[in-house]
Parts: C-alpha cells; sequence; structure tokens
C-alpha cells in the first residue's frame, strides 16, 4: 500500500506568512538590540567622563580648602 503525500496551498500560503512574519520579526528585534547596545555604549562612556569629572571636582575643592586652610592659619 503505497502512501499518498497531498500538499494543501492553503498550508503552504500559511508556512509562508508565518515564516515571512519571523524573518521579519527577527530582523525587528536585531535593529532593537543594536539601538539599545548604542545607546548603552554612549551611557556608559557618559558615566565614566561624569565620574572623571567628580573625582577632578573634589580634587579642585580639596586643594581651595587647603588654601583657605593655610591662608586661615598665617
Amino acid at each position: 500500500m503505497k502512501k499518498k503525500f497531498n500538499i494543501h496551498l492553503d498550508a503552504v500560503l500559511v508556512l509562508v506568512i508565518l515564516f515571512c512574519g519571523l524573518i521579519s520579526l527577527t530582523v525587528f528585534q536585531q535593529s532593537q538590540i543594536n539601538d539599545l547596545t548604542v545607546e548603552n555604549q554612549k551611557l556608559q562612556w557618559k558615566g565614566v567622563e561624569n565620574s572623571l569629572n567628580l573625582d577632578s571636582q573634589k580634587n579642585y575643592i580639596k586643594k581651595l580648602e587647603t588654601q583657605i586652610s593655610s591662608a586661615n592659619i598665617q
């Protein structure tokens, strides 16, 4: 007894639509990931910059406090 294999056009159409939907969703998610990665890198560099600026400001404040305290002593 031979088995007959039938493929229905509506099933093929559904599979093609699902495949296209999956590909388009994957491309969309990849573009979102790329955008978020770039934004994350910018924010990390901004955090490093802010940290360096804060350290610089703290050192400058300490320098001024030292100058003030040495001026008060004299």
